[in-house]
Order: structure tokens, then C-alpha cells, then sequence
């Protein structure tokens, strides 16, 4: 054991852990005075709008994490190889793609604005728009960051990280000069600022070299696609459930869910830096056939002991966390908050389990994770007649996709796996 602690310690893995989780840990905290603030800056019934359209955000740039993963791993499979030419024409494929992305979303929550205002019973379309513009730009953002994360380059994917914090800095005079439309724009003004530091830091590093790589792209969808796929079901997990709770609960008890489902925002945050630097670590030790048992060992150790302390304070004091996240309007959604940060904290782990998993070329337990994940969206779309029903379906199905993943991961660490071979390049 004492010989397993001195090796995590001394490892690249800790290191970046360590930067990532700094950045990680500031720019969260300012993100989340961000929706302090705009607690109380706005009415409940605001908020709410506001909350269920960035809700929808986080959906799509949750799909947009699942792309920055994939783009991980294959940046990462590329560092391994030790081609260069081949990063940096990854690399300006991935940014040309990116900028076409961005504006196909923002084109189709325009054309869109309408339908999504009245599911959503939101008057001015205007928010949509924004919405979709803050989406767009998120995901090309996400995309950059794939890229430092897969080629290693902690420093400035954590410096990107907290670019984030701007719009904080943004909120309060953007919603003093234009109220709820305020919110948006100060999220989308950090992710331009964000995407904007990401392209020049590329340019710095791949500028210089003009010549193109010949990629093996079939290999790369193929990866890519298994990738995706198997991020999907945990990453809609993490976000759906406020939407659905804006479309069928009061405009009251919608607010008071969005506010507890802060809480659990607060543990993906804090343990959202332990997949970041253990996919490319892994992926690149498991292709030199080289285990990496000790760093899930110490990931799943850190992320136990985040969600204890963070369920032992919200078993103590509801009120009170609340009412920091949220302000003293949300106080009634105290008791959804407990559940929530329990389910939270299961799925975050189960998220830490399928990185490691898919890092090691490891997709068998994708159809068990879709089946149970499709189940709880059933379940909470069936019933839900209060908020306390569906925090319990949330509960519920976030566990079960723990058991699964943790199931597989067991009963594959008992067999014996030959490591995958590097990614063929030619020039």
C-alpha cells in the first residue's frame, strides 16, 4: 500500500491532476457565484426561463463533451505515436470542423426558436437565440480543449478552464442593463473570449508547420463513434431531468428543482478534473501495455471522498447549502437536495468508471449504461407528479448505471487483455 501511495505521488498523473483540479476548482467556484448571483438577481419565475435554457446548453454541450472526449482519445493515440505532422493536421481538421459546427447549431436554435419557446412557455425568443449562439460557441470550445487534453497540454487546457470564470464577471452589469437576457449573453461572452485564447494557443504551437499528414480517418470514426456512443447515456443523464422538470412542474417548483439540481452540479464540477487527465494518461500507458491500475485507484479514491464529505454536509444542513447556491427564495427545495447530491455523486463516479473504460478500448458495457439510462428518462417523463418523484426516479437510475459500470470494470480487470497496438500513420 505504502508502495502504491509514493508511486501515485510521484507520477505525471498527480501533477496534472493536481493543475487541472486548481483551475478546475477556481473556475467552478466563480461559476457557481455565477448562478448565486443570478438567484439573486432575478425572480424565481426569471430564473427558472433562464435555468431550463441553460440546462439545454449543458445538454448540448454535453453532447459536445462526448465529441471532446473522442477528440481526446484520438489526440491522445496520436501522442502516443509521436507524429507531429499528424497532431497538427489533426488538429486543423478538428478547428475547421468546429467553426462549421458552431454555426449549424446556432442556425438551428434559430430556426427553431419558436417550438423551443413554447415547450419551454418562454415569451421572448430572443433568449432562444442567444441560447443557441452560447451553444454553438460552447462546443467549438470544448472541441480546442479535447485537444490540449489528449496532447497533454494541462497547462492550457487549464488556463482555458478558467477563462470560464468571465462570466461572472460579466453577469451583473449585463443583467442590470438587460435583465434575464443579461445571464445569456454574459455565458456567451466567455465562451467567444474562451474559443478565441484556444485558437491563438493552437496556432502557436502547429503555426509553423504547413505540411499535411496523411490520417487514418476511417480508424478515427470508427474510435470516435464507439466513443461517443458510450458517453452519451451518462452525459444526458447529468442534465436532462431539469428540463423535463420545466415542462411538467409548476414555474415555482421548476425554480426550487433547478436550484437543488445545483448541488449536484457542484460534485460533477469538482470531480469533472479526474476523467480529464485520466483518459489520455491511460490511453496512452495502455498503449505502450503499460497498467494503469494505480491512477483509477487514486481517482476513485479522491471522488469517494469529495461525494462523502459533500453528502455528509448536505445530510446536516439543506437549508443552508441552499441557500448558498441559490438564495433564500429556494429554501423550500431544501429537501430534494440530499437525493440529489446522492445521485450525483453515483453517476459522477460511474463517469470516472466508463473513461477508464474507454480508454482502454473497453465499449462492451455501452448497451447495459443505454438500457438503464433510457429507463430513468422513461420512468421521470411517466411520473412526475412532483419534484420529489422525480428526484427519486434520478436516484434510482443513477445507481443502477453506477452498478453497471462498476460490474464491468470488475470483471474485466479479471481477465487478461492484450494491449492495443498503436495507431498506424502514414505520411
Amino acid at each position: 500500500m505504502n508502495a502504491l501511495v509514493r508511486r501515485v505521488a510521484a507520477s505525471d498523473f498527480t501533477r496534472s491532476s493536481a493543475l487541472v483540479f486548481a483551475a478546475s476548482l477556481f473556475a467552478n467556484f466563480f461559476n457557481y457565484v455565477f448562478y448565486v448571483l443570478m438567484g439573486r438577481l432575478l425572480s424565481v419565475r426569471d430564473y427558472g426561463v433562464v435555468m431550463s435554457l441553460i440546462s439545454i446548453v449543458l445538454v448540448v454541450l454535453g453532447l459536445g463533451s462526448i465529441a471532446q472526449t473522442a477528440t481526446a482519445k484520438l489526440a491522445a493515440d496520436l501522442r502516443a505515436a509521436g507524429d507531429r505532422e499528424a497532431m497538427a493536421s489533426f488538429s486543423r481538421g478538428i478547428t475547421r470542423g468546429s467553426l462549421w459546427l458552431a454555426f449549424a447549431i446556432a442556425l438551428v436554435a434559430f430556426g427553431a426558436r419558436g417550438f423551443i419557446g413554447n415547450y419551454l412557455h418562454i415569451g421572448n425568443l430572443g433568449l432562444v437565440i442567444v441560447a443557441g449562439a452560447t451553444a454553438g460557441i460552447g462546443i467549438a470550445l470544448l472541441l480546442q480543449r479535447g485537444l490540449f487534453q489528449g496532447f497533454g497540454s494541462f497547462p492550457t487546457f487549464a488556463l482555458s478552464s478558467v477563462l470560464d470564470t468571465l462570466r461572472t464577471a460579466f453577469l451583473v452589469p449585463l443583467v442590470h442593463a438587460f435583465g434575464a437576457m443579461g445571464s445569456l449573453l454574459s455565458f456567451l461572452g466567455a465562451v467567444v473570449v474562451g474559443s478565441v485564447f484556444g485558437e491563438l494557443a493552437l496556432r502557436r504551437r502547429f503555426g509553423k508547420m504547413t505540411t499535411s499528414a496523411r490520417l487514418d480517418v476511417r480508424r478515427m470514426i470508427v474510435i470516435a463513434g464507439a466513443t461517443g456512443i458510450s458517453s452519451s447515456g451518462i452525459l444526458l443523464l447529468m442534465y436532462y431531468d431539469v428540463v423535463l422538470a420545466r415542462h411538467f412542474l409548476t414555474p415555482v417548483d421548476a425554480g426550487l428543482y433547478g436550484a437543488a439540481a445545483l448541488a449536484g452540479r457542484v460534485i460533477f464540477a469538482i470531480i469533472s478534473f479526474l476523467p480529464t487527465v485520466l483518459l489520455p494518461s491511460v490511453a496512452v500507458r495502455f498503449a505502450h501495455g503499460r497498467s494503469s491500475a494505480h491512477m483509477l485507484a487514486a481517482a476513485l479514491g479522491t471522488a469517494a471522498s469529495v461525494v462523502g464529505a459533500l453528502a455528509v454536509v448536505c445530510a446536516i444542513a439543506p437549508k443552508i447549502v441552499i441557500r448558498l447556491l441559490a438564495g433564500a427564495n429556494f429554501v423550500p427545495g431544501a429537501p430534494l437536495i440530499l437525493p440529489y447530491v446522492l445521485a450525483a455523486g453515483a453517476l459522477s463516479v460511474a463517469s470516472l468508471l466508463s473513461t477508464y473504460a474507454i480508454a482502454r478500448h473497453r465499449f462492451g458495457f455501452v448497451p447495459y449504461l443505454l438500457a438503464v439510462a433510457a429507463c430513468e428518462v422513461t420512468a421521470v417523463a411517466l411520473r412526475h407528479g412532483s419534484s420529489q418523484q422525480i428526484v427519486q426516479d434520478v436516484v434510482a437510475g443513477h445507481t443502477a448505471v453506477l452498478c453497471v459500470m462498476a460490474i464491468f470494470v470488475v470483471l474485466d480487470s479479471t481477465k487478461t487483455r492484450q494491449p492495443a497496438t498503436l495507431p498506424e500513420q502514414s505520411c
